[in-house]
């Protein structure tokens, strides 16, 4: 991951906000009250967002559309990329491949409508992502090799069965095999 302190700063204070006993519903609401607005029209969000933006202005918005996803569902899955949390939903219904195929080609101009509708569908189905990657995937979006997209299509379309099977359970964790230890 590329992201420098103050992002890593930004996606932690999003974070807080959804501690377990300590929620703030407000700064909840707050944030999901810019979803499908222009950054211009986001009142409520600017005070969650501009102390952590850059001094240059080119890259404004993927801070707030990873603010108001978060709003959107607050929940954090560390390593889990757009397209590996929604991959256990492309096992249960043929039409997730053309929604994923959409995301993957969209503008960004239109990244953050697609966006999301994901994250809504993430949301019903307790598949929460890792906003870290998130906001460096955003940021990263527009690269020439389409790193990001490649990464996405590899998380959704080449995990086994079984890890899917193990995704689809909220809140599931990978299986990891015991240590053999050394009798010698």
């Amino acid at each position: 991951m590329s992201l420098d302190a103050r992002q890593t700063a930004f996606v932690g204070s999003l974070l807080r906000f959804a501690e377990a006993g300590n929620e703030d519903r407000g700064a909840l609401a707050d944030l999901r009250s810019g979803l499908g607005r222009k950054t211009s029209d986001m009142a409520r969000v600017h005070r969650y967002v501009v102390p952590y933006l850059p001094e240059h202005r080119w890259n404004d918005q993927w801070y707030y559309t990873t603010a108001t996803l978060f709003g959107l569902f607050p929940g954090q899955r560390t390593g889990y990329s757009v397209g590996k949390a929604f991959h256990p939903l492309r096992v249960r219904s043929d039409s997730m491949d053309a929604r994923f195929i959409a995301l993957l080609n969209a503008h960004p101009d239109d990244l953050a409508e697609h966006l999301r509708h994901v994250v809504s569908l993430l949301r019903s189905n307790q598949q929460p992502i890792d906003f870290f990657r998130l906001l460096d995937d955003l940021l990263q979006w527009d690269h020439p090799d389409g790193h990001v997209q490649l990464n996405w299509a590899r998380d959704f379309y080449g995990q086994s069965r079984q890890q899917s099977d193990a995704d689809s359970e909220p809140g599931a964790a990978t299986p990891v095999e015991p240590e053999e230890e050394d009798n010698e």
